[in-house]
């Protein structure tokens, strides 16, 4: 991982970590793409390769243009879907410890409701230790369904966890750093 950005597979955009699209990016998390055809007749089924697609060249290009290389052409359209297998290598507490410039936020997924709660990751790892529902190999993905309280605004127990990430090359950072992250009212 470098220690400008995000883990390979993985880009900041708009300062939340989230999956990169492109088929090198797919390898990297080690993430198949599998598909089916839902038109009546069709019975094809695909499973894309990433690492092999990168292999013959198409790594810079975006999954959703190797994937619409796969349609047929039938008159009545393609029925080919796609979906996502989970990475192999998918997002861990313990890829950002020690990261000045990263917060886990925890947000309510409640109707309408917009409460959040930033945390530093190695305090986030404290608590799932303490509680012994995880550790600081936790996968992001995992960290909502871990958290037992209920929100103090809606009272529902519904959270989601992406991990926030502030480039540390910006003017931003280098005038507050680690305050940059008061301004998203973070702690």
């Amino acid at each position: 991982m470098s220690a400008d950005g995000p883990p390979p597979g993985w880009v900041s955009h708009s300062g939340v970590v989230e999956p990169a699209e492109t088929v090198a990016a797919y390898a990297a998390r080690g993430q198949a793409v599998k598909g089916a055809c839902r038109s009546s007749g069709c019975n094809r089924r695909v499973e894309l390769d990433p690492k092999a697609l990168c292999g013959v060249g198409l790594g810079q290009l975006s999954m959703r243009k190797v994937q619409g290389l796969w349609r047929c052409q039938r008159l009545d359209g393609c029925g080919l879907e796609f979906r996502n297998e989970p990475p192999l290598h998918p997002l861990r507490l313990d890829q950002f410890v020690g990261r000045p410039n990263v917060r886990v936020r925890l947000r309510c997924r409640g109707d309408g409701c917009k409460f959040f709660r930033v945390w530093r990751v190695e305090e986030m790892i404290a608590g799932l230790t303490n509680r012994r529902q995880g550790d600081d190999r936790t996968e992001i993905e995992a960290l909502g369904k871990k958290m037992t309280a209920a929100c103090p605004l809606c009272k529902r127990v519904n959270w989601t966890a992406e991990v926030l990430w502030v480039s540390t090359e910006t003017m931003g950072w280098k005038a507050l750093g680690e305050r940059s992250f008061e301004q998203r009212g973070a702690r």
